[in-house]
């Protein structure tokens, strides 16, 4: 969508840095993103930029005294739930919310069949690796996927290519998931 629209992008990963507050550092790309309009604020993972000691600061921001106009500001978030009320529903703020589930078999099959297709040969895995990867990967979402993949080249690469990248992908969708289960716990 960023690149369709062709206009400027402020992507936002956190307010926090060393020498200065949260408060300032978001007065601060809320400055630039309006002196850059029309701008697209895009702020990743919002839940865990927004807590109780800033979220007004945040709000005052979004939509107090400063004009916004031309600026266009999108969060993400896996936790909405961990949002308060005051960003989540009040009309105006954010106004469009897009649940998006997680990807069925055929979407991850796509997603692994690209990402192997870009990989030299002894990177990649094999069909029937690729459709068991699928079939073990149910509830991993596209950044567990990533991740998946990502872990298991290093695996390879740091193993001297002992094992197949089938054993290896396998084996590290095998971790992950383990990972996975003792962050919901």
């Amino acid at each position: 969508m960023i690149n369709q629209l062709g206009k400027p992008c402020l992507y936002i990963r956190s307010f926090k840095a060393e020498h200065s507050t949260e408060e300032e550092n978001m007065g601060e790309v809320f400055k630039r993103a309006r002196m850059t309009t029309p701008c697209v604020l895009v702020l990743e993972d919002l839940d865990s930029m927004i807590d109780n000691n800033n979220r007004a600061f945040f709000l005052n921001e979004l939509d107090g005294f400063h004009s916004n106009t031309g600026l266009v500001v999108l969060a993400t978030t896996n936790h909405p739930e961990k949002l308060d009320s005051s960003i989540l529903d009040r009309p105006s703020r954010f106004d469009r919310k897009y649940y998006f589930q997680l990807p069925a078999d055929v979407e991850r099959r796509a997603y692994v069949a690209r990402w192997n297709c870009e990989l030299q040969h002894e990177m990649r895995i094999t069909e029937e690796g690729a459709a068991r990867l699928v079939s073990r990967t149910q509830d991993f979402s596209f950044a567990y996927l990533k991740e998946l993949l990502v872990a298991s080249m290093v695996q390879s690469i740091s193993s001297g290519g002992s094992r197949s990248m089938d054993e290896v992908i396998l084996a590290q969708t095998d971790l992950l998931r383990k990972q996975m289960s003792n962050e919901n716990h």
